[in-house]
């Protein structure tokens, strides 16, 4: 599986999991939609950690040209 592949998995477990949460005891709710904005940030920063990475090994690979 690639980043990708499982970017886009979590995404939509993160969407299903909102789904499950609209429909949850309000307490419930809160502390679902907390995890989920928790994770979703942690998505965020693990794509923008790749994109760092890449960008990395772009100008490495124009260094040893």
């Amino acid at each position: 599986m690639t980043f990708i592949d499982v970017e886009a998995e979590i995404r939509a477990c993160l969407n299903t999991i909102e789904m499950t949460a609209d429909t949850a005891d309000p307490k419930i709710r809160d502390m679902l939609k907390v995890q989920i904005n928790n994770l979703d940030a942690a998505t965020n920063t693990l794509v923008d950690e790749l994109n760092a990475l890449n960008e990395k090994q772009e100008q490495l690979r124009e260094l040893l040209k």
